[in-house]
């Protein structure tokens, strides 16, 4: 059944895709034929005849490539091996080429026009439909990110950007990416527990190893729970009851929760079952679920269960490092409102100078409302000074994976508002722990962490094996070249097994095997559950009202697609970012699996973009072809033959490398999807 299913979904794709091409050939078909050029030729593809039949003097086929088609006029070259135009058609009053210029200007911009209608229609189609769409919602922001640093925090739901209001994280997605150099985006947000919006302006930026500018935020989480891991800490699984026949997609829902033996405390949201879970996570926690789709729909039947999350431990090799200088500091945090400066360096922490910073984030989540005495290291050389700070650190969501988000991250502390980077060299070694046993001493250098190949993890419903977080083969992280960092590391350690990695300690020619153990008295928030993003559910509008959004959209995304043109020509977006055959393929594949309302907005989407690439100023697109008329209409006659042919082979040689590289694009990611951590 699962393979017809694929089969029905590579069909529904075919005739989609295909439909979008045949639109647009149709186009100039129908306006051919109007303004009374003979069509020799329909073809959806290009090379071999697959199939084909004639019908008047029009012979229509579909072809093996399947990469686009063409209408050919009379008085036009065929494909390559068909040969040049028929001499007799020079003097034919239905030759292409024997029509005014206004009227092959029409022509040629008939199949442009058929896909922009067919994506009004489309999107008037999907607007009409209950459709959803991922929540503008802050899952986690990236330390010293213009997120981090514009104060925006994880929980914050935004609800206008530009002012523009009822937007989604996808339309967050669109507006950082397609930024110009230096743009400040204004964003409104919605944050618990305040009294009305805040007004954030964001300037995104373009890390030298980012494909597109960012502003540093991942989408925020439901409630819904697609998978149970138990982490390396966790002393025993919890048993989670999910429902019985349960589909791939089918959640738990997260209804309530509280610290064992008290009363359940319903839950509005994702953040407030962290916050839960981490102010309570040295006690079980016991939930109460509901059966849901993974669409938010109640499972049919299903009734409200309960289980117990055990408390779990943080495991570690016993390792600790230096504060080293706050590297960013967020716009309006407690850091900020209490003198702290980037640059400084922590020394003590309410008096205590063995503070260990990876413990830092969750002891200033313990103490928010109280106030703190930091003293921090200011200046360099016979400047420096040292300055006691009083802060009170606030009770920001550390998130679910607080610990790591992106691999060079430097480590966050949400309650003050701070980051700053750890370096790999060793400030001390716990006394009997792993490191200390494994005879690492203060003032080492790490330079690599060797993690060996970890077996792939059972799925909660006993079916096939899935793939831990991780990775399945062995992979080093190198922390001398930046690459990677402790918290990386530090969080890998959390989700993998137990088991002995290798340290590749600088100046020694041998690594130092160390297995990590777990910390009695170090515990871990996150319980192991793997959520759903938070999708919220658009209600169908009216017919008029779905076809002025369906136009609004049409336009939008004409402008979306002359954007990224722009961001692609100016390096502001990386050409890695292009996709070809394959790519469009399998994003087509993807909707068409989820719902025939996606797969007709994919189909709007690509309608759109064939619309803008075709019509773009270059031989032998409809674009170059319309440039070649434009100057003709200005000249009084037809271009030099020679100039046409040169225009259309220099056109035809960057539309082939522009096909060969996406092309090239698709294979690799293919490649480093299937083969590759």
């Amino acid at each position: 059944m699962e393979a017809l299913m694929q089969l029905w979904n590579i069909a529904k794709v075919v005739l989609g895709l295909g439909f979008v091409i045949f639109i647009h050939e149709l186009g100039h078909f129908l306006l051919a034929k109007w303004n009374g050029v003979k069509v020799e030729k329909f073809s959806i593809g290009f090379g071999k005849t697959l199939f084909g039949f004639k019908r008047g003097e029009t012979e229509y086929v579909i072809a093996a490539i399947p990469l686009g088609g063409f209408v050919k006029m009379l008085g036009e070259g065929g494909e390559v091996g068909e040969g040049p135009p028929d001499a007799e058609a020079a003097s034919d009053p239905r030759a292409f080429n024997n029509k005014p210029v206004g009227a092959r200007m029409a022509i040629i911009s008939a199949g442009v026009i058929m896909n922009i209608l067919l994506a009004m229609v489309c999107f008037a189609y999907v607007f009409g439909q209950p459709r959803e769409e991922m929540a503008a919602r802050v899952g986690a922001v990236l330390s010293g990110s213009p997120a981090f640093e514009a104060g925006l925090r994880a929980g914050d739901e935004i609800i206008a950007i530009d002012g523009r209001r009822d937007v989604g994280f996808q339309d967050l997605m669109k507006t950082v990416s397609l930024s110009r150099e230096g743009q400040i985006v204004d964003f409104q947000v919605e944050r618990p527990g305040a009294s009305a919006p805040i007004n954030l302006t964001i300037t995104p930026r373009r890390d030298a190893n980012a494909d597109k500018p960012t502003i540093g935020v991942v989408y925020g989480s439901s409630l819904e729970v697609g998978d149970y891991q138990p982490l390396a800490g966790t002393p025993e699984a919890a048993k989670l009851p999910w429902p019985a026949q349960s589909k791939p997609l089918d959640a738990l829902a997260v209804k309530a929760a509280a610290p064992a033996g008290e009363p359940l405390v319903p839950m509005a949201n994702h953040e407030a079952f962290v916050q839960a879970s981490t102010r309570n996570r040295d006690k079980p926690l016991e939930v109460t679920f509901e059966p849901r789709t993974a669409g938010g729909k109640a499972v049919p039947g299903g009734v409200e269960v309960k289980a117990t999350l055990p408390p779990n431990h943080f495991v570690d090799l016993g390792l600790k490092f230096a504060f080293e200088p706050i590297r960013s500091i967020a716009k309006g945090s407690p850091a900020e409102a209490a003198g702290f400066r980037v640059g400084d360096r922590i020394v003590k922490v309410d008096g205590r100078d063995d503070v260990d910073p990876m413990r830092l984030p969750l002891a200033c989540f313990d103490h928010a409302g109280s106030p703190m005495t930091v003293e921090v290291q200011r200046g360099e050389g016979a400047a420096t000074e040292t300055i006691s700070l009083t802060v009170t650190p606030n009770d920001s969501p550390l998130g679910d994976s607080f610990w790591r988000v992106s691999p060079s991250e430097d480590i966050q502390i949400p309650g003050l508002g701070i980051a700053f980077p750890i370096k790999p060299v060793v400030q001390g070694v716990v006394a009997d722990s792993p490191a200390a046993k494994a005879g690492l001493k203060a003032g080492d250098v790490i330079d690599a962490v060797v993690i060996p190949a970890t077996k792939p993890r059972p799925r909660r419903d006993g079916g096939s094996a899935m793939e831990p977080t991780s990775g399945t083969r062995e992979q080093t992280l190198k922390l001398d070249d930046k690459t990677a960092a402790w918290p990386f590391v530090f969080g890998l350690l959390q989700e993998l097994p137990i088991q002995t990695l290798n340290l590749k300690v600088h100046g020694r020619d041998e690594p130092v095997p160390v297995q990590p153990e777990v910390v009695a008295d170090w515990f871990n928030p996150n319980r192991g559950l793997e959520f759903f993003p938070a999708f919220r559910t658009m209600p169908p509008l009216g017919f008029v009202d779905a076809v002025k959004k369906g136009v609004n959209e049409t336009v939008e995304n004409i402008a979306l697609v002359y954007a990224t043109i722009r961001s692609l020509s100016t390096g502001r977006v990386s050409m890695n970012q292009t996709a070809g055959p394959i790519g469009i393929f399998r994003m087509a594949n993807s909707a068409a699996k989820s719902s025939l309302t996606d797969l007709l907005n994919f189909l709007g989407l690509i309608s759109i973009n064939l619309a803008v690439l075709n019509f773009l100023p270059i031989p032998p697109l409809d674009g170059g072809q319309m440039i070649f008329l434009i100057a003709e209409k200005i000249r009084g006659r037809p271009l030099p033959e020679s100039a046409v042919i040169a225009g259309t082979y220099v056109g035809l040689l960057l539309v082939l490398c522009l096909m060969v590289f996406a092309t090239y694009q698709d294979v690799y990611r293919l490649l480093k999807d299937y083969l590759f951590f």
